[in-house]
Order: C-alpha cells, then sequence, then structure tokens
C-alpha cells in the first residue's frame, strides 16, 4: 500500500511540473505564434456631426473576428500584427428604429493594428495578460433609404486596449478568453452624396472573445 502511494505521489507531482512547464515552454524568446479570435461586439453609439446636436445612432449587438501574428521577445512581452473585421448593424437613430423609418445600414470594420503583449506566465499553464496596441482602421458603412443607397469606406487612426487570461494545452497550443476595446478617430463617409453625407464623431467598440494561441 505504501508503494502505491509513493507512486501515485511522484505520478500527481510530475503532472503538476509538467504543467507548470508547459505554460514557460511556450513563451520561449524568439518563438513565433499564430492567434485567432472570435466573439461578440457592441458598438457604442455613434454621434452624427452633420445632424442635429446630439444625434446619435444606435447599433445591434455584432461580432468580430481577428487574426494576429506575432514574436515572443521574452517569456513577459510578445509583440504582434493583427487584421480582422468587426461588424454590426444599425439599429436607430434618436432611439427610432431605421427600419420604421424604411432605412437600414450596416457598418463593418477593418483593424489594422500593431499591438505589444505583457504576459504573467502563472504554474499550471494559466497565463493572465494585458496589451495595448496602434494603427489604424478601415470603416465601411452602407446606408439604404427610400430612393438612395450606397456603399462607402474611410480609414482613419485607431488604438486598442486588451486583456484576458490563456489556459495551455500542451506546449504549442493555449486557449482562452480575452476582453477587447477598439476606438478610432471621426469617420466621414459619402462626401459626394448630399442625401447619405455623415460625419461621425469619435467610435468605442467592445468585445468578448474565444482565442486559440498557436506557437511554434
Amino acid at each position: 500500500m505504501k508503494m502505491k502511494i509513493r507512486i501515485i505521489t511522484a505520478i500527481g507531482a510530475a503532472s503538476l511540473l509538467g504543467a507548470a512547464a508547459v505554460g514557460q515552454a511556450q513563451n520561449y524568446p524568439g518563438a513565433l505564434y499564430f492567434n485567432g479570435s472570435v466573439g461578440g461586439a457592441l458598438q457604442q453609439d455613434m454621434t452624427v456631426r452633420n445632424a442635429a446636436a446630439g444625434s446619435k445612432v444606435g447599433f445591434d449587438p455584432g461580432v468580430r473576428v481577428d487574426f494576429s501574428g506575432g514574436v515572443h521577445f521574452s517569456p513577459y512581452v510578445s509583440g504582434e500584427l493583427e487584421t480582422g473585421i468587426i461588424a454590426n448593424r444599425l439599429d436607430t437613430f434618436n432611439g427610432v428604429s431605421l427600419s420604421s423609418m424604411g432605412q437600414r445600414g450596416d457598418l463593418t470594420q477593418f483593424p489594422l493594428l500593431a499591438n505589444v503583449i505583457f504576459r504573467a506566465p502563472l504554474r499550471y499553464g494559466i497565463t493572465p495578460y494585458i496589451g495595448a496596441g496602434a494603427g489604424g482602421v478601415v470603416s465601411t458603412l452602407y446606408l439604404r433609404q427610400p430612393g438612395d443607397r450606397g456603399t462607402d469606406s474611410d480609414i482613419n487612426f485607431a488604438y486598442q486596449g486588451m486583456a484576458g487570461v490563456k489556459f495551455a494545452l500542451n506546449r504549442n497550443m493555449e486557449v482562452g478568453v480575452g476582453y477587447k476595446f477598439l476606438g478610432s478617430a471621426a469617420h466621414t463617409w459619402f462626401r459626394d452624396d448630399p442625401n447619405l453625407y455623415t460625419r461621425s464623431g469619435q467610435m468605442f467598440s467592445h468585445s468578448i472573445l474565444a482565442t486559440f494561441t498557436f506557437s511554434f
């Protein structure tokens, strides 16, 4: 019986040490990684500057999909390039449903960002992280109203903050959950169409994402 207990104890200790090592092995300096994320996106109300003072557009909940690739500079710091898509349907204008006015709109954002990630590897392959990024975002607006419709894109400065936690599956793979905040400067769409012309204030998006990371 004592021998069995010793064997079980040894196996348990080895398992714990192995799990702890998993989280460290993925982050060695110079290791490359690819990350994919998918989840929901909430777009804050958008101020419409070319309309009456205080005019705002509200959005339905949408979806965000991200792809990034980077390098671990150390077990604690990584750098990456990120792109993806955030899609939300326009819901209201000053609290009135767009559909009730015979109108429809969709906002699609394509971030192009450089991020720095700060990681805090813990035991058992658990790694909390925070990060920040900056770059640009291409925002495409589709509008349809009686007698007119169109699609236009505008690119402007964007910045991002993020936080989350990852869990190692093995030496090369992690899964996790994270939050991202994306902000961008004001946009202008349909400059040549007086019926659809739209000038926004700053724009802000909040996303909760499931993540998968492969290191090699």
